[in-house]
């Protein structure tokens, strides 16, 4: 029982590994317009009042509690004003006193460092208080509270893949106020964090969606750093596999041909040079396990070889791909170019 519950789970993991790898491979297919990088935010779980007795405000009017909660302030026990604040919006959520509240909560968070309850605070004021104060000042400490606790996580002792936990944050404020001025930058954020968790193709998802939408960001050129970098990374994932090494490539190009003055122009061309490269040594790698009679048959190599030469002409291995050719079709009474298409294609009809 117990093998074959470790067979059944394996299998799962197998399943699961196969799904994300072929979820890369479409999405790498997709043109940049058919792509959305920016997922829904979490629902953000609205307060309500609490059914407990401990968490009942303790004055019987909202302003009496802002009164209370803003004396406890005063008094220092932040903590206590926090709690404070939240019992008056659970209760009072329609009630003007509310909006200053949960503004308050986000502004003491902030300043005892708590980052995450900052964020949280900031989010929720964006989620069902927006058109009630300026927005401005808000999103700006939203960053800044995402910012670090991107920064936490860097600094720890212990390094983590940053994960779309972190991710979500900034996607959470671009959902918020999606035509901000300082999207682009959130959305290099969220580029290299993918980046750094060696999630190349969302990162390169995450530039193209920047490409089509800012155009006119002033640091575009960084950004076309982010995406051949992430390119040429993601060339080193997928070096078995010639068809996304092609893809990468044109990537590649097409950055060039989008910033051609851009610094690092030459970089990139070497980048795209040594893609095509390792694509040209594995096509060859190919073409001779195909030649093999005992386990393909003599077309599929002949085959193997002609696409070979006609992807890369200017491969060194083209004398010896040439040789292997006329040798197959001399041993077999074969025409020195092989089966023709004609040939080729009855017999598969056949």
């Amino acid at each position: 029982m117990k093998a074959r519950t470790l067979f059944l789970l394996l299998g799962l993991a197998l399943a699961s590994a196969a799904w994300a790898q072929y979820r890369d491979y479409a999405q790498m297919g997709k043109t940049p317009a058919e792509l959305q990088f920016i997922d829904d935010p979490l629902e953000i779980e609205k307060k309500e009042p609490a059914w407990w007795f401990w968490n009942k405000p303790k004055m019987d009017t909202a302003a009496d509690q802002l009164a209370y909660a803003a004396e406890l302030e005063r008094a220092g026990k932040q903590r206590r004003a926090v709690s404070a604040y939240n019992d008056l919006v659970r209760q009072w959520h329609t009630a003007p006193e509310a909006l200053y509240a949960q503004l308050s909560i986000a502004r003491l968070e902030s300043a005892m460092g708590n980052a995450s309850a900052a964020y949280d605070a900031d989010i929720y004021l964006l989620a069902y208080f927006a058109g009630h104060f300026k927005s401005g000042p808000v999103l700006e400490d939203a960053v800044a509270q995402a910012d670090q606790m991107v920064a936490q996580n860097r600094e720890g002792k212990i390094k983590f893949r940053l994960g779309s936990g972190l991710r979500a944050n900034y996607e959470r404020i671009i959902h918020f106020a999606p035509r901000w001025e300082r999207v682009p930058e959130l959305m290099v954020k969220i580029a290299e964090i993918y980046v750094q968790d060696e999630e190349y193709a969302s990162a390169i998802t995450v530039c193209d969606r920047l490409f089509i939408d800012w155009p006119a960001y002033e640091k575009l050129d960084e950004v076309v750093d982010l995406y051949c970098d992430a390119c040429r990374r993601l060339a080193d994932q997928w070096q078995n596999d010639t068809g996304r090494l092609k893809h990468l490539e044109q990537l590649i190009s097409g950055a060039i041909i989008f910033r051609p003055a851009h610094p690092n122009a030459a970089l990139f061309g070497r980048w795209k040079q040594e893609i095509y490269e390792l694509r040209r040594a594995r096509s060859y790698e190919k073409a001779t396990f195909y030649d093999n009679p005992e386990a393909y048959s003599l077309e599929a190599a002949i085959r193997a070889y002609q696409t070979f030469l006609r992807e890369f002409p200017d491969a060194p291995q083209v004398p010896r791909v040439r040789e292997r050719l006329a040798e197959l079709s001399i041993a077999n009474n074969l025409p020195a170019e092989g089966p023709s298409a004609p040939v080729r294609e009855q017999e598969e009809t056949k």
